[in-house]
Parts: structure tokens; C-alpha cells; sequence
């Protein structure tokens, strides 16, 4: 009886070793959630593709937040019991593109061939649309000119940047780098000489 109940209780903690071991081969073949991290995307120049045009499925990024706040004032005149009423009122404009917003390829200038300026949307409405001037470096950084339109008129504004001393905003894009291989193999059959030639 002590025989059966002993190996009774060495197959349950052989059972139980085993399903541990199971366990521990499950959750170490889970993906590791940083593989899955998206990489952050990096400047685009000004030689990465000079003939980039509306057409071209591209999307691009800010590197920093990009803020316009305009004071818009306006003058209203007001009659009232006999007496005449100046107001001067103003209205606060402010638009905000969070850092690393998507956007789409708009307009660009050239000098040549190569990009001097890229012109992107990062939203329908056209007071979203910024321009990107070239560097030395050939990188693309924010133009501050910027004009909005409010109430079918246009304004000129200046953009900033928060996140950033310089003043640099530079435009960004996703890159992945795959390397292909391909592998010609082959081996040589061997070549016979075939004919005659006698030598006096």
C-alpha cells in the first residue's frame, strides 16, 4: 500500500514539473512587446528623392509641435439711441500640430532638380499646410511665414516650435531598410576537346 501511494505521489509531481515547463515554454514564446515598437521615423533630404510628387503615397512627420496664435483685430461700428459706437474687438486664432503628426506630400519648389522647399498638409483645412525650407545639410526644417485664412481673408502669422531652442523643426518620414540577397548557384559540367589536327 505505502508502494502504490508513493508512486502516486511521484507521478503527480512529475505531472506537475511537466506542466510547468509547458507554461514556461508558452510565455517565452510570446513576442517581446519592444520588438513590436514602432521605430521612430528620421530626416528626410533634399536628395532622398528629388522628384517626389503629389502622386507618391509618402508620409511625413514634424519633429516638434508647431504653434500659430494670431490676434486678429476688427473694428465695429455701432449706432445706438442718437450716439455713435467704436468698438475694437479682437479675435485669438490658435492652431496647434502635436509633435509627429502625419502629413501628406502638397507642392514642392525646385532648383533644377533638386528640392528647395516642400509644402505639406498635415489636415483638410489649408491653414494646416506648412512649408519646409532646405538646410546645408540638405534636411528640411519648418518656415516660421506662415499665412492663414479666417473669414475669407488672409493673414500673415509666424509659426513656433516648442520642444526645441534652436528653432529647428525638421520634416521626418518612416524608413525600413531590408536587404534582399538573391544566390545564382551553379556548377560546371566540364568541357571536351573534340577533333583532329596532325602537326608535321
Amino acid at each position: 500500500m505505502k508502494n502504490a501511494f508513493f508512486a502516486l505521489a511521484i507521478g503527480i509531481v512529475l505531472f506537475l514539473v511537466g506542466c510547468k515547463t509547458v507554461e514556461q515554454s508558452v510565455e517565452n514564446s510570446q513576442t517581446n512587446p519592444q520588438e513590436l515598437e514602432r521605430k521612430k521615423p528620421e530626416l528626410w533630404f533634399s536628395d532622398t528623392y528629388p522628384g517626389i510628387s503629389s502622386s507618391d503615397p509618402v508620409t511625413f512627420y514634424n519633429e516638434f509641435e508647431i504653434n500659430i496664435e494670431a490676434k486678429i483685430t476688427r473694428q465695429i461700428t455701432m449706432f445706438k439711441d442718437g450716439d455713435t459706437y467704436v468698438i475694437d474687438s479682437s479675435i485669438i486664432v490658435q492652431l496647434t500640430v502635436p509633435p509627429l503628426t502625419p502629413a501628406i506630400f502638397k507642392d514642392a519648389k525646385r532648383d533644377g532638380k533638386m528640392l528647395k522647399m516642400i509644402t505639406v498638409s498635415f489636415d483638410p483645412d489649408e491653414n494646416y499646410s506648412f512649408n519646409f525650407v532646405v538646410l546645408p545639410n540638405k534636411s528640411f526644417t519648418l518656415d516660421a511665414n506662415k499665412k492663414i485664412t479666417f473669414e475669407g481673408k488672409t493673414y500673415a502669422v509666424k509659426a513656433t516650435i516648442k520642444g526645441k531652442g534652436d528653432g529647428l523643426n525638421h520634416l521626418l518620414s518612416n524608413f525600413y531598410f531590408l536587404e534582399a540577397q538573391e544566390k545564382v548557384s551553379g556548377s560546371a559540367g566540364g568541357q571536351n576537346a573534340i577533333g583532329t589536327k596532325i602537326i608535321k
